[in-house]
């Protein structure tokens, strides 16, 4: 772990300091953890089944985020316990299988009149760059990240990202999900609210060297009662401008994303059934943008809509939650999926997922997830399983 990631942390006494006392800075910051155990399991119909169990979680600490200057420092880690087999295929440890962990977080903060601004070691959440949580180690940023909110009812967003960090990883690098980054990743982000039951959104990531995207969404809802509502939505991914280090037939993402998605669900008090559809006109994948998991309506725990060679993807979800009882609360879910492609080198399958997820409280959880991918040509048949135990403090 390289020290000049920590750079902008030398700041941070001066800074601080400047606006308050000593005893004051610290005595008002927060320290906030996760304990979490991951066992996966990876099946599949040929030798290459996965197997691992790991311990881990994160411990962050933060300095008073109400102040004009502010800081945060997080680190995460996944360790290997008990028995394993082909622990790097599970995505829960190092690139090679060993234990990881990495700094998340290491940042400067400065809050002005509805805005902020943060420069360091960044956890983003944006359709194309986010942390992905599917994993106890997420993906990370180095740069800075804007976020203003002076227009009513629109947020404005404006990231520079230098180097990014993958859930695999304890280094930040100039290697995206998608290929090298080269001189880096120029975000502009909208979101506007100020339209009754209507949100909109719009991203343009700009990656000379790799390729650009444009990204647009809108979500509309229809109020019945008090408990129940009807919602549908609608996405638009675009990329293109390919540098030097844009693969068009990358899965992860590439210089021909064209997709088109949609939705419509029923949402009642305590059940909710949703139908997605999308179609990738073009060539290149978007199953991870540039990092993290790329923010699609078809999107299951591994099944998905977002993958290269044209796929078409209908997706039904649903899902139920129980009533709170002496244990808890618990919710269960579905759901069915149907992969197309249009062109001859990928490939269709059908999938389905269910889970049970618990919580016993505020802080404490048990997450239960399958999901049986069935391809119809001569790829293997794979089916997943996780269990993830959490607790917060």
């Amino acid at each position: 772990m390289r020290f000049y990631y920590f750079l902008p942390l030398l700041f941070i006494p001066i800074l601080l300091m400047a606006e308050s006392g000593t005893a004051e800075v610290f005595s008002k910051g927060a320290v906030h953890g996760q304990i979490k155990l991951f066992s996966y399991d990876i099946d599949k119909s040929s030798d290459e089944d996965a197997y691992a169990n790991a311990v881990g979680g994160y411990l962050k600490y933060s300095t008073d985020t109400k102040q004009t200057f502010y800081a945060s420092v997080r680190f995460h880690t996944s360790q290997p316990v008990g028995y394993g087999q082909n622990r790097e295929d599970t995505s829960l440890f190092n690139d090679n299988g060993d234990a990881l962990t990495a700094n998340s977080e290491a940042l400067i903060g400065w809050n002005g009149r509805h805005r902020t601004l943060k420069m360091g070691n960044l956890m983003l959440n944006t359709p194309m760059m986010n942390d992905d949580r599917t994993r106890i180690v997420p993906w990370s940023y180095q740069g800075a990240a804007y976020t203003g909110e002076t227009i009513p009812d629109t947020k404005v967003q404006l990231n520079y990202i230098r180097q990014i960090r993958s859930y695999t990883s304890d280094e930040y690098t100039k290697e995206s999900a998608s290929g090298e980054i080269g001189s880096g990743i120029t975000m502009l982000g909208l979101q506007y609210d100020g339209i009754k039951n209507l949100d909109l959104q719009s991203y343009y990531y700009y990656a000379p060297d790799l390729y650009s995207t444009f990204t647009a969404q809108a979500d509309y809802k229809i109020i019945i009662d008090e408990d129940s509502l009807i919602c549908a939505g609608i996405q638009y991914f675009k990329s293109g401008n390919g540098g030097k280090y844009a693969e068009t037939e990358n899965k992860n993402g590439g210089d021909d994303i064209d997709l088109l998605a949609l939705n419509v669900g029923f949402d009642a008090e305590d059940w909710e059934i949703t139908l997605n559809y999308s179609q990738n006109f073009g060539i290149s994948g978007i199953v991870k943008g540039y990092g993290g998991l790329a923010k699609v309506f078809t999107t299951s725990m591994i099944a998905n809509g977002r993958g290269n060679y044209k796929p078409e993807t209908w997706m039904l979800k649903t899902a139920y939650e129980f009533p709170v009882g002496t244990w808890g609360q618990s919710d269960v879910a579905l759901t069915l999926t149907n992969t197309r492609v249009k062109d001859s080198r990928g490939d269709d399958f059908d999938a389905y997922y269910m889970h049970w997820k618990h919580r016993f409280n505020v802080d404490t959880s048990l997450f239960v997830r399958f999901e049986d991918i069935n391809y119809k040509g001569d790829k293997s048949n794979v089916k997943y399983f996780r269990v993830i135990a959490a607790y917060d403090f």
